[in-house]
């Protein structure tokens, strides 16, 4: 086997040693649609503030706070991730030694190691990548276009997010892809109310 190989095994098995995979895969899921809703906020605010007296003006503050707002995000997801599954491991690992009567070494100290730091990639990359992947359109189409196009691109997002929850636990993954949906659909309803009368 190869060095690659072995390392990806070996960080595999470390994963594994801990159970994680599940609390990643729930920090993904937070993570992404927080910024999915996130980037919606600011596409709808700003469109609806500024596209009549400013459509470039709209253009670069969607772009700027978007992406300066998923940064954002990204950081403290990852940072509160890091924070939060840290004194947890370090609380079930106290709890564990006591249960045992010993200290626990080896593997498990660096199983928790690999478990918080993936925990918190995870949950600092699905909020960034929910907030970037919109604003390309705000790169190379009109304003109202770019708008329309990263409106569905959130949503498609947000279905696809809800689809692979209820394929998990067997669920019509149409059902749970539709409620992620209607939750954005909720969301952008609520902000061009508030717009209209802001």
């Amino acid at each position: 086997m190869s060095p690659i190989k072995e390392s990806f095994a070996r960080l595999r098995y470390l994963f594994q040693l801990t159970r994680s995979a599940s609390i990643a895969r729930r920090y993904f899921v937070i993570g992404a649609f927080d910024g999915a809703l996130t980037i919606l906020g600011v596409i709808i605010g700003a469109y609806v503030a500024e596209a009549n007296v400013d459509p470039e003006l709209a253009r670069q503050l969607i772009i700027g706070a978007g992406i300066a707002g998923g940064i954002a995000l990204a950081v403290s997801s990852a940072v509160g991730a890091y924070e939060a599954e840290r004194v947890e491991h370090i609380l079930l690992h106290k709890h564990l030694e006591q249960a045992m009567l010993s200290t626990v070494e080896g593997h498990r100290r660096e199983a928790m190691t690999v478990s918080i730091l993936v925990s918190a990639i995870v949950h600092g990359v699905a909020p960034l990548l929910a907030a970037i992947v919109p604003l390309v359109p705000f790169f190379f189409m009109p304003l109202d276009e770019a708008v329309v196009t990263g409106i569905v691109i959130t949503m498609i997002f947000l279905f696809v997010l809800g689809a692979f929850l209820g394929n998990l636990i067997r669920e019509t993954f149409i059902y749970t892809g539709l409620r992620f949906v209607i939750a954005g659909l909720g969301t952008a309803i609520i902000l061009i109310l508030i717009g209209g009368h802001a």
